[in-house]
């Protein structure tokens, strides 16, 4: 792998980087789609990535 190959997959990854106001935005969005009509299943699923989103933030301040 050259160099440049190197550099161009870094700035692909660089699309996905979640910052910390990002996943705050995420936590208030999955917290008013709770708010919603979801079934069981689609609810169990947004609360717990919403409390592993809460929990990644709360980790980040603790170390």
């Amino acid at each position: 792998m050259t160099s440049e190959d190197q550099e161009e997959e870094s700035q692909s990854g660089s699309d996905t980087l979640l910052t910390l106001s990002n996943i705050q935005y995420l936590v208030e969005g999955l917290d008013s789609l709770l708010q919603t009509n979801l079934d069981g299943y689609k609810r169990a699923k947004v609360i717990k990535l919403r409390d592993e989103l809460s929990a990644y933030i709360g980790n980040m301040f603790s170390d």
